[in-house]
């Protein structure tokens, strides 16, 4: 246990405490941000990916935990798994084999607390899903950790605000730049005079590897908006004529979801390749929830069906699925044959494959609609609607409706991908190949989300099952 006279200097020497204590070393950056929790009352750090903010973040926690009497520090962030998995997990990782620590902290999966005082002295981890997820906390001493800041909704930090009134209180924002307003965004900007703002850019963190920087400038450029959000820790520029802005992407991947125990939605989409630079991506969406089965280059086609299969009953045992799964196949170029694999399959073995509902997609095929031009257009209009916040029906703000995963090759080919307008006033999305032509990479997982956005009707008799 430290002497008082211990705790009273550490309070004010947060990166002493760190490395005499948690026995960690911090950098240059991460040394400056402790110093600002003693120095400034609010402090928002703006960053790009792997820079160690959760370390920092797990450190101020544990910083402000042991010297100070009775604090409160109520830890948030997007997502359970963010909060709960990286940032929650680190404060563990820190406390764990630390016989002082481990004596004096009692470390839960959702509060911190010190040994004896459960509910007066400790730390806790409440997601940001909610507006009143940071509210009720009053003490002498109250610190906020805000991971991933970016992606936190504005209503959150409204009692933030309030208690912040206190003298001793203070508040911690960490996060990748993600979007162009919001009270993340202000802090850096407008609002800026009443923060200590910090701006850490991977290419000079020696917590970035040089092999991570040089792969993304090399596939996005250093001039994209991937490579500023991700690596720079600057905020995005947004081009004029980008038709899915990065805001949209960042904020469905910090969306938290909860799965359903019984799914009312299950696709399969499939964007396919054979050999060369391209890609075969196999995705499979779960009500709101994207994921990827399988990305591959150099695969035959026929290993691809195999695969689609595999995914698909995959999924039926998972969920105990008993109806028709929409697999949605690229049938342009030799997408054709896997569609013409998977419906030989089926007819072969209907017994096994009453769930494959095979559904053949053209990409850039004309159709005839008000505002899209063709088949691309109309797949990526659907995509941006589902990832709005904003109903453009009732002005109001809305929940996303897509859930991404949080992949570099997804984010950046839906972000970055071009539109114009035709002769006839409709909006025209850049095909794959004026994609590749500007030095871009396919946009192969995009493609697979789009597949598996768009909305079908079975040709398989829906609720169909499996024979006993």
């Amino acid at each position: 246990m430290m002497n008082s006279k211990s705790i009273r200097y550490y309070a004010t020497h947060p990166v002493q405490f760190v490395e005499d204590v948690i026995k960690a070393v911090p950098n240059t950056d991460q040394k400056a941000i402790l110093n600002s929790l003693v120095t400034d009352q609010m402090t928002s750090v703006r960053s790009g990916h792997g820079v160690g903010k959760s370390a920092v973040e797990a450190w101020a926690v544990i910083w402000f935990m042991m010297t100070r009497p009775f604090p409160k520090i109520p830890c948030t962030a997007p997502t359970q798994h963010q909060l709960f998995d990286i940032l929650w997990a680190e404060v563990n990782k820190w406390i764990r084999n630390n016989p002082l620590l481990e004596n004096e902290l009692i470390w839960t999966k959702s509060k911190l607390y010190m040994r004896g005082h459960p509910e007066e002295w400790f730390a806790v981890a409440r997601t940001s899903t909610k507006p009143d997820a940071l509210q009720g906390f009053h003490a002498e001493h109250v610190l906020y950790i805000i991971d991933e800041a970016s992606g936190v909704d504005d209503a959150v930090f409204e009692p933030v605000l309030g208690s912040l009134s206190t003298p001793g209180a203070r508040l911690l924002m960490c996060g990748n730049p993600t979007q162009l307003s919001g009270f993340f965004y202000d802090s850096h900007n407008k609002n800026r005079g009443s923060y200590r703002t910090f701006h850490i850019d991977g290419r000079k963190s020696p917590q970035v590897s040089q092999d991570f920087v040089d792969m993304i400038i090399n596939m996005y450029g250093e001039d994209s908006d991937i490579f500023r959000v991700r690596v720079a820790g600057e905020f995005p520029l947004q081009e004029d004529e980008v038709f899915i802005p990065l805001s949209l992407c960042e904020n469905s991947i910090m969306t938290e979801y909860t799965p359903r125990k019984v799914p009312d939605l299950i696709h399969i989409g499939a964007d396919i390749a054979r050999f060369g630079d391209d890609k075969t991506c196999i995705g499979y969406k779960v009500d709101e929830k994207v994921d990827f089965y399988r990305k591959r280059r150099g695969q035959d086609l026929m290993k691809t069906a195999d695969d689609i299969v595999a995914c698909g009953e995959m999924l039926i045992k998972k969920y105990h699925w008993t109806e028709a799964i929409p697999v949605k196949i690229d049938d342009g170029g030799v997408g054709g044959g896997v569609t013409d694999r998977l419906r030989q399959m089926k007819r072969n073995q209907p017994d096994r494959f009453w769930w494959l509902d095979v559904i053949p997609v053209k990409f850039g095929q004309r159709i005839k609609h008000r505002h899209y031009y063709d088949s691309t257009t109309y797949m990526m209009a659907i995509v941006k609607r589902l990832l709005s916040t904003y109903d453009e029906e009732d002005g109001t703000k809305k929940p996303c409706e897509l859930i991404l995963p949080d992949d570099n090759d997804l984010v950046a080919q839906l972000s970055t991908r071009k539109y114009e307008m035709t002769e006839t006033s409709k909006i025209r999305i850049e095909s794959k190949k004026d994609v590749k032509k500007r030095g871009q990479h396919s946009p192969d997982e995009a493609d697979c989300v789009l597949l598996l956005c768009l909305p079908v009707k079975s040709t398989t008799k829906k609720g169909a099952k499996a024979k006993e």
